[in-house]
Parts: structure tokens; sequence; C-alpha cells
């Protein structure tokens, strides 16, 4: 009686640490995922030279951003930060349900150069285990280089 008991404790060690093996490998494969999303928002808006945030359905990079998130088949969404901007996956303002959040962020501090921006990128990542579904929610954030000819809203 005695091994069976010990047994039963061993065997209940092993799936408790299959099951922390298991959740560290979907984080870290989530949080790769988000890291290369957000890395090809980055690109996409230095490539184009800035992005319109005010009118992101005739903008080439959000068409490109989206293109991207197909390919991809990125799926997660979160709640932006104070300030941002966010898009859902069809390249369209949601504010609540956004798979990615920009804000452009101006760095001239001369009349000279008025128009030195720069943008900052939010995507999301989680830990969704399939019986608990949503446990937590992460955020990869990163900004772009100086843009100098923004064609977005100035600041």
């Amino acid at each position: 009686m005695r091994e069976a008991i010990g047994g039963t404790w061993i065997f209940q060690i092993v799936i408790f640490f299959i099951l922390l093996f298991t959740g560290y490998m979907c984080l870290s494969i989530n949080h790769s995922k988000a890291f290369n999303v957000k890395n090809a928002i980055i690109k996409s808006i230095e490539r184009e030279e800035g992005i319109n945030l005010s009118n992101p359905e005739n903008d080439k990079s959000i068409e490109r951003i989206v293109e991207y998130l197909k390919e991809t088949s990125y799926r997660t969404t979160g709640n932006c930060p104070e300030g941002f901007t966010g898009y859902n996956r069809d390249g369209r303002i949601d504010s609540r349900n956004s798979a990615f959040c920009l804000k452009e962020e101006s760095v001239s501090m001369n009349s000279e150069m008025p128009n030195m921006n720069y943008y900052r990128v939010v995507v999301f990542y989680q830990l969704d285990l399939p019986i608990f579904n949503d446990i937590f929610s992460f955020r990869v954030s990163g900004d772009t280089k100086v843009i100098s000819h923004s064609i977005g809203v100035n600041l």
C-alpha cells in the first residue's frame, strides 16, 4: 500500500513538471511570434517613411501590416495603453480589440526641422492554455527610427 501512494506522488510531480515545461514553451513561442510581428510593423512604417494615423484606410503601411498579419495568422488582441491608437486585424481603428497599437512621437526641438517623428509600436501575446483559456496577457513594444518627413499628424 505504501508503494502505491509513493508512485502516485511521483506521477503527480512528473505531470506537474510536464505542464510547467509546456506552459514555458507556449509562452516563449507566443513571445517570439509577437516580436516578429512588431519588427514587421516597424519595417513597414520605416519603408513607407511614416504612417497616416488619421486616415488608415488609404495608407500603404497599414495595408502591408494587414497583409503580414494575415500571412502569419497573428490573432492575439489586447487593450492599448493610454495615448496609443489601436488597430484591428483589418486595419481599422479599434480601441477595444486591437491587434497592434501605434503612437506618433515628435522629436523636433526647433523650427528648422519640424517634421522629425518616430513611432511607438505595441503588440500583444498571451499564455493561452486549452482548459484555462487566457491566463496572462503581455505586451511587446518597440520604436521606429526617427523619420524626417512623416506624413502623419504632428504632435
